[in-house]
């Protein structure tokens, strides 16, 4: 089995996405430009071992000075990819190198990703376009210290033996501390993108460090805590948080693509329902405000407020047909 395909760089989204709703397979000329050094990669996951950031199967292949990839399926691939049935593209650009031990190792962002697709009837017999979009989302579409606060006033509620349970946004991280019962507890939420093929999954949150401190041997049993209670929970947390983060992102991007194009909201709210897909390529984490404490006897202390802010790409097309 052979895929060929060309993989663009959107340079102006408003007139891409107009010209791409009245006619996919021929957007307008001189909104992209061809995308080189591009690592696409045609995978499907093996569930029981989960969502990483690359495919569980996977095969890549990276993109020329005009933007072409292809993949030369064998035989024993295509029966690795078909037993799964489901398969989905995922694409990466290259941007930057860390150095461990005295070896340069690339540091990649997810581009583009689709949904995913029955590989099993789907003939390739045309080139695949692919389409990305790099897009800055302002602070305020991120995730604010209050959201997190929410979530964590709903994750206390289910730990009985938590009296106090508080969170605040890091760099790279989102820090919880909180105490019961005598005991203190502290771990980190490690963030990072998801590639998944779920369009509705772009960050996943990872329990680091966990600390319990107890006040003695007696207590040991008595707090019902675990790291697998306490890693559910982040789960629960992050896919709510992402829903309306979600909403804030997406209705960012209608509106600005709608006011610059004169299409009304709900024909651009259509288009990336269906047709487009947005990727988290990387996270930051600003300064976006400040909160004062008065401490009698002491100069009023200032402590930083930090958001999460994505950047993302959006992908176009949405299903691979």
């Amino acid at each position: 089995m052979k895929i060929h395909g060309k993989i663009f760089e959107v340079t102006n989204l408003e007139s891409f996405a107009l010209s791409y709703i009245l006619n996919p397979s021929k957007p307008k000329a001189g909104t992209f430009k061809a995308a080189a050094n591009i690592q696409v990669q045609l995978g499907s996951v093996i569930p029981s071992f989960g969502i990483g950031f690359f495919p569980g199967i996977s095969l890549k292949s990276k993109s020329t000075s005009d933007g072409s990839f292809s993949f030369s399926i064998s035989a024993e691939q295509l029966a690795l990819l078909k037993n799964n049935k489901l398969a989905f593209f995922v694409a990466y650009r290259q941007t930057g190198t860390v150095n461990m031990l005295g070896q340069n190792i690339p540091i990649y962002e997810p581009v583009y990703r689709s949904e995913a697709f029955d590989i099993t009837k789907t003939q390739f017999s045309s080139t695949l376009n692919l389409y990305f979009a790099p897009y800055t989302v302002p602070d305020t579409a991120g995730i604010s210290q209050t959201t997190v606060d929410s979530q964590i006033k709903n994750a206390k509620k289910k730990f009985k033996d938590i009296e106090k349970l508080s969170a605040s946004i890091g760099s790279g991280e989102i820090k919880v501390s909180g105490s019961g019962r005598g005991a203190e507890i502290k771990f980190d939420i490690d963030l990072g993108v998801s590639t998944s093929s779920n369009m509705s999954s772009f960050i996943k949150g990872k329990v680091e460090n966990l600390d319990i401190d107890l006040p003695g041997p007696d207590f040991i049993v008595s707090i019902c805590v675990s790291k697998d209670d306490i890693a559910k929970e982040v789960d629960e947390g992050i896919a709510a948080i992402m829903k309306e983060a979600n909403k804030t992102i997406e209705s960012t991007l209608i509106t600005e693509v709608a006011n610059a194009t004169g299409q009304s909201k709900a024909v651009v709210e259509t288009l990336f329902k269906t047709s487009a897909t947005v990727t988290f390529r990387s996270l930051s984490y600003p300064v976006v405000g400040t909160k004062k404490f008065k401490i009698p006897g002491f100069n009023e202390i200032q402590i930083p407020i930090k958001a999460v802010v994505p950047k993302v790409a959006v992908g176009f097309p949405r299903k691979i047909k």
